[in-house]
């Protein structure tokens, strides 16, 4: 009674879950054939990356029984996957990471901590050359700046120089890169709370927490609390960016992916 009681409780969750998600989907022609097809492949993917039995090694078989599929869709979509896979043109974590550079690197900042106006290259070093060098992978530094010129996050500045006028990258919803984000916040989000659930020990969950207006606000009020959290949420992202910028290279250990989001939500009344 109580797994089915925890598996209904799971179901509700995940309609929840969905419908931001489908409604996406939706607006960006993908049909429910298509997802079904991802769906399925994710099931595959998770349950022989995630769920092998100890000591052995994952089977189809064994695939097919903690999925539901058949074994024959399980052999289709393992051997299909690498087909199916296909790259897109996001340039979202590179173009964070030469943003976050340029406003924490000291060779990149000046007095009080102001990112510098750079040439496009220099024999000093101090140049976007280098600047892209330092915080992207084989990527060209004039296919980088012509992107970040494009999307308007750098502009010209006097005497053949570049300047940062963000530090934050917001994507519109026609670009690769707001999907790509919208993926990894998710993802996320949802690997956080799903491990704050199953971990027993409070000292180790990872801090989670939300603040809700319990009885709602405004219209009127909206504006200001919008404001006000855009300033002090930037304010502490980008405390916390410059403390991971001081750490990032402080020694040879092994390395783990962490960071901090922080989101404003407004739910419509009807869900």
């Amino acid at each position: 009674m109580a797994e089915s009681h925890l598996k209904l409780s799971v179901l509700a969750a995940y309609r929840r879950l969905l419908k931001p998600l489908v409604r996406i989907l939706i607006r960006n022609n993908v049909s429910f054939g298509e997802f079904s097809e991802l769906a399925k492949d994710v099931y595959v993917e998770v349950a022989a990356a995630d769920f092998e039995p100890d000591g052995q090694q994952q089977s189809q078989g064994r695939i097919a029984i903690l999925t539901g599929l058949t074994q024959k869709e399980v052999n289709r979509l393992i051997n299909e996957r690498g087909k199916q896979q296909q790259d897109h043109a996001s340039n979202l974590d590179q173009v964070t990471r030469i943003l976050s550079g340029w406003h924490t690197d000291p060779l990149f900042t000046g007095p009080y901590g102001l990112p510098l106006d750079v040439p496009y290259d220099a024999a000093s070093g101090r140049s976007f050359c280098e600047l892209v060098r330092r915080y992207t992978a084989d990527m060209s530094a004039q296919v980088m700046l012509d992107e970040l010129l494009r999307i308007g996050l750098v502009a010209e500045a006097e005497g053949a120089r570049y300047k940062v006028l963000t530090r934050t990258y917001l994507p519109t919803a026609d670009a690769p890169e707001s999907l790509d984000r919208l993926g990894f916040a998710v993802s996320n989000f949802v690997e956080t709370m799903d491990f704050n659930r199953t971990e027993t020990d409070a000292h180790n969950k990872l801090f989670e927490r939300t603040v809700v207006a319990d009885t709602g606000l405004t219209t009127d009020d909206l504006p200001l609390f919008k404001a006000h959290v855009r300033e002090r949420g930037q304010f502490l992202l980008e405390e916390l960016d410059d403390w991971l910028s001081k750490r990032e290279h402080a020694g040879d250990g092994p390395t783990v992916s962490t960071g901090v989001g922080i989101y404003h939500y407004i739910r419509a009344s009807d869900d």
